[in-house]
């Protein structure tokens, strides 16, 4: 049927020329340029000026179909290529979720002329390196795939990691900068440039990203815990600063902020003790007492006061305390052992009968009614408080404690939790021993 219809078109239009050559069958003239002309006949010339139009209006069309048939074509190419390249990534990723971290390489790196050129790419072939511990690699794998997609705040994360774990710091806190200059709003690269500057000692810093990761927390439970950061922040900056009058001032300031945060009392009195003003040390530490009476104050009062012959003072100084904070039980048995020191008996024994069940038949306690005993002359008495105070390491069954982080174990295991160690937990006597072969070696717990 398409054959008929075709060739009826061509006979309509073979049909339709003669027509035409037969109506315009005399000659004319038509001049190709101002001197040369032409003699044909004028149906010629019409079907010629319709053959010539025809031609140029079906190259364009050619042309115009040939371009969008080369541009499918690259579409189609890139677009095959691209797959590829996504399954390849795809493998890589589980590839090294799996740990196979070479396999994940080679896949990222086939059919690559060299580095791959996108960053999901970029970034697993960077990880691949880092798996193995390789920091060096991974770092120079992106630093060049920087220059080619810029500053991409993905992969500057993962340089920062390759410097952090490289020990270079002060490159690793660089990559996040920048990382925040593409990103200022995300926490997560404030959070990590945080923790860098606290890492390199850099508190100033430090301080100035929390002020700005405060203002974006709207949650009670999270806005007290990165106040408590803040504090702490403003604590290390503080000590860190070079002149020692200004480091008390801040240190004081944020003390009275929160009078509960003991290093600020703690470490105020010590700035000011080593300027030589003992009183104003003294107060600060007194000060800080009333508000918690923490081991660590108490001791300083008791050798400021020493140091001066007032050891009086240091008696009203825990007296004041004791009517203060009734339900503070270690208040007096530090109270008991200034009075032991110091040579007051009586008043030792009257503050120790006067504990507490639970504070009464502590360890320290015990201890505390031994050396009372022993000093008395009453040994007998002496050795059984001792035994107390020893409890179960005289009968035989060890108390343990990690080696590593100090935290006690109510029996021994092999792992330790709080630390994530293994073969860390230590009997009391064999951490004695170490101690005192490599007295650095052993860390002071916080108790």
């Amino acid at each position: 049927m398409t054959r008929w219809l075709v060739a009826i078109a061509v006979a309509l239009l073979v049909i339709g020329a003669g027509y035409v050559v037969f109506l315009n069958g005399e000659p004319t003239v038509v001049r190709l340029t101002p001197g040369r002309s032409l003699r044909a006949p004028l149906a010629g010339v019409l079907l010629g000026a319709f053959a010539a139009g025809g031609t140029v209006v079906g190259l364009l069309a050619a042309g115009s179909a040939g371009v969008r048939g080369w541009r499918g074509w690259r579409a189609r190419r890139r677009a095959q290529r691209d797959a590829r390249r996504a399954e390849a990534t795809a493998r890589a990723r589980d590839l090294l979720w799996h740990g196979d971290s070479g396999q994940a390489r080679t896949e990222l790196l086939r059919g690559e002329s060299g580095a791959p050129a996108d960053v999901p790419s970029l970034a697993l072939l960077a990880e691949s390196y880092l798996q193995e511990g390789d920091s060096s690699a991974a770092r120079k794998v992106i630093d060049e795939g920087l220059v080619r997609v810029g500053f991409d705040p993905r992969l500057l994360d993962l340089l920062a990691d390759a410097c952090e774990r490289g020990g270079d710091l002060r490159a690793a806190a660089e990559a996040l900068e920048r990382a925040r200059l593409t990103q200022p709003e995300s926490r997560r690269l404030g959070r990590r440039l945080l923790d860098l500057y606290a890492a390199a000692g850099r508190w100033p810093e430090a301080l100035s990203i929390q002020a700005q990761l405060l203002l974006r927390v709207r949650q009670p439970a999270a806005l007290a815990r990165e106040q408590q950061m803040m504090r702490g922040l403003r604590y290390q900056a503080a000590l860190a600063e070079p002149d020692p009058r200004r480091a008390a001032r801040l240190l004081v300031a944020l003390a009275r902020e929160d009078p509960r945060f003991v290093p600020a009392w703690v470490s105020a009195g010590d700035l000011l003790a080593r300027a030589g003003r003992t009183l104003a040390a003294r107060r600060v530490w007194e000060r800080g007492a009333r508000h918690r009476p923490a081991a660590v104050l108490l001791e300083r009062i008791e050798r400021a006061n020493a140091a001066e012959r007032r050891p009086e003072r240091t008696a009203r100084v825990y007296r004041r305390l004791l009517r203060r904070h009734p339900r503070a039980a270690p208040l007096p048995l530090l109270f008991a052992r200034f009075l032991i020191l110091h040579d007051r008996f009586e008043e030792a024994g009257e503050v120790l009968r006067g504990l507490p069940d639970p504070a009464a038949g502590n360890a320290f306690a015990h201890l505390l009614w031994g050396e009372l005993h022993r000093r008395q002359g009453h040994h007998d008495q002496a050795s059984a408080a001792f035994a107390q105070a020893a409890g179960p390491q005289l009968a035989g069954a060890s108390s343990f404690r990690c080696a590593a982080c100090l935290e006690p174990a109510d029996a021994w295991q092999g792992y330790c939790p709080a630390c994530r160690r293994w073969d860390t937990l230590r009997a009391d006597a064999e951490l004695a021993v170490e101690a005192a072969n490599r007295p650095a070696a052993v860390a002071t717990s916080s108790g």
